[in-house]
């Protein structure tokens, strides 16, 4: 099993969990996080913006669903203007795969 977070914008947010329950991935966590990237934040004005909110969606999923689930998360959360809309901007996010070497199931106790 693998565990994939995704750190995505918030108002991106609900488009990525649609399209992932389209493609019959429906359990997930989410939830706010803040943070920044090699950008090192936002300037506006005479204002610096040095951590930004975001969303964190995280998904439990067999080795052989994690391909299609990272597949659909860049294609839903990548925000490409309309005359590039292959290519995201800076900020859309991150996603992260790691292995997940054991879970259990609370109400049972059952070893998944």
């Amino acid at each position: 099993m693998k565990l994939i977070r995704a750190i995505i914008r918030p108002e991106i947010t609900l488009r990525v969990i649609e399209v992932l329950e389209k493609n019959g991935i429906s359990a997930m966590t989410r939830m706010n996080v803040t943070g920044r990237g090699k950008e090192m934040g936002i300037t506006q004005g005479a204002v610096r913006y040095s951590e930004i909110p975001k969303e964190m969606i995280m998904i439990v999923l067999p080795d052989d669903a994690v391909s299609k689930a990272i597949k659909v998360i860049e294609t839903a959360a990548r925000t490409g203007t309309t005359k590039f809309p292959a290519e995201g901007n800076i900020g859309d996010g991150k996603i992260f795969v790691t292995d997940v070497e054991e879970s259990y199931i609370i109400r049972t106790g059952k070893k998944m």
